[in-house]
């Protein structure tokens, strides 16, 4: 498979691998990438390098040693021009909660600052996940749209284990994201018991204003009545420097409630969207939006089904499974099985994009007893929202893969989506189904659609095992960073112990 015209790749020149414990990487300008990487048995090795200019070579490497105890790493996070690494710390004696932050120097690597305490907390708070029998990511972060605010959110343990008696307490501290300095702070009670709610989102809006998006039940769910529409509803609590919640509640009518999310665009409206099916569907059914303004006015929702056409697209069905799908669409119970919503983008003109995938798990015993487990990661399906709360288009991208999603990049025109896949699949019918993608003759190509018109191109952008002679190793997503509104670059191990940075460019 030729690499196609619109696309330019140059590589750096090649310096030494870091074998590391976790890798990440973020742009700093459309010519530079600082790359953080961690090693060490304590995990507490961070090697920072800066790679810059037109071939993105390694301008300048930083180590730095971790001395604090016990410390957990919990981000990363870009906020206009400053990007600051947070990390917590419990301090058993005084059974203290802690986040710090320090301050990273984007130009040469490594840190700028000495370790600033953000938030201390004297009662135990709940991790979101467990790693070494440790409760982990006990803050989460959302940053305002301008970058200027962003909000640490907490829940403290329950009092209660019995959901229908315990109400969650949150707390929420408000910072500017300049000074580090705190604009407000408070602990939220959540006016509902867990069983007659769930949390399913957060958010800080430029104003530094927070937000709890909530799902809220009439009565508690039952086997009865969890495919009952009428016993659920969303609502958006609006909270306060004053520590009061005010709710302004919607309900998708006779639809329930999937993956949502909610998101501040630049023009300071609150964004609520995401999937939601019909009662006893098997799938998902279509895409909702409800927006916010910074007036505190929320409009009606608005609902965009799949329809059948979308949904048979790349899928190669027998006459008599295209009777049983019509049946089902006349019977109001056809739906996309297995999406999952995977990535969201706010656009420059205040639109969203909602993307997400096919996704499921496969298993099988074989004679011998052994057990095996297959991921499986299929179309790609995106949905694009204009800013008025309008469908602007929906796209799905034919893909077949056991090992790898997709990553997501959006600028002011064009949307791409970029994943390997079988060069077969480039002119696939719209009748047939993708062909499986596997290693000997896997090929990296992105999806580039244009968000004013939907209108979308294949572009194959490099294969597997060489790039313009260059034998490469180890291509994976999480190596793939976004630098400008049509580049990216990517780091792959070039044998030799030696890694190189490829930039690749679009055409636009």
């Amino acid at each position: 498979m030729e690499r196609s015209s619109e696309v330019k790749i140059t590589k750096s020149e090649p310096y030494p691998v870091v074998d590391a414990y976790s890798k990440s990487y973020y742009p700093i300008d459309g010519n530079s990438i600082l790359g953080v990487k961690i090693q060490g048995k304590k995990q507490n090795k961070f090697i920072f390098q800066v790679f810059s200019g037109p071939q993105m070579n390694l301008k300048n490497s930083v180590t730095e040693l971790m001395e604090e105890k016990g410390f957990n790493f919990e981000y990363i996070k870009r906020m206009k021009d400053k990007l600051y690494f947070f990390y917590s710390i419990y301090d058993k004696p005084n059974t203290t909660e802690q986040l710090f932050v320090r301050s990273i120097n984007m130009s040469e690597g490594g840190f700028d600052s000495e370790p600033t305490l953000l938030v201390s907390v004297s009662r135990k708070i709940s991790g979101s996940y467990y790693y070494r029998y440790s409760a982990q990511g006990k803050f989460n972060i959302d940053v305002a749209s301008n970058g200027e605010t962003f909000v640490i959110k907490y829940r403290y343990n329950p009092e209660e284990k019995d959901d229908s008696k315990n109400t969650d307490m949150i707390g929420m501290q408000v910072f500017n994201s300049n000074n580090l300095e705190k604009i407000w702070s408070n602990d939220f009670t959540m006016p509902y018991t867990e069983s007659m709610m769930d949390n399913l989102d957060f958010a800080v809006d430029s104003e530094g204003n927070g937000y709890f998006l909530i799902k809220k039940y009439k009565e508690e769910v039952t086997r009865k009545n969890r495919e009952d529409a009428d016993n659920q509803s969303l609502a958006i609590l609006i909270a306060g420097s004053n520590g009061e919640l005010n709710e302004v509640e919607f309900s998708l009518g006779d639809k329930l409630i999937s993956n949502v999310f909610m998101k501040e665009n630049n023009k300071g409206d609150i964004i609520c969207a995401g999937y939601y099916r019909k009662p006893k569907s098997y799938g998902i059914d279509g895409t909702f939006v409800s927006i916010l303004d910074s007036k505190g006015d929320l409009s009606e929702p608005k609902f965009y089904e799949f329809s059948l056409d979308f949904i048979k697209k790349y899928k190669r069905i027998s006459e008599r499974g295209k009777k049983k799908m019509e049946k089902a669409d006349e019977n109001d119970n056809l739906a996309m099985s297995s999406l999952y919503m995977r990535d969201v983008a706010v656009l420059a003109d205040g639109g969203i994009v909602l993307a997400g995938e096919i996704f499921y798990i496969t298993t099988y015993t074989d004679s011998k007893g052994n057990t095996h487990t297959t991921y499986h990661y299929d179309d790609v399906v995106v949905v694009k929202i204009n800013a008025n709360g309008e469908l602007g288009w929906m796209q799905k991208f034919p893909k077949r893969s056991t090992f790898e999603s997709f990553k997501l990049f959006t600028s002011a025109k064009y949307t791409y989506v970029l994943f390997s896949d079988n060069p077969k699949n480039a002119d696939l019918p719209e009748d047939q189904g993708p062909h499986a993608s596997f290693a000997k003759e896997r090929f990296v190509i992105a999806y580039r659609t244009n968000n004013a018109t939907g209108e979308r191109k294949h572009l194959a952008l490099f294969g597997f095992k060489e790039i313009d002679g260059t034998p490469v190793y180890q291509y994976s997503l999480n190596r793939v960073i976004g630098l400008t509104d049509n580049s990216f670059a990517v780091e792959m191990y070039i044998k030799k112990k030696s890694d190189m940075m490829f930039k690749v460019e679009f055409e636009e």
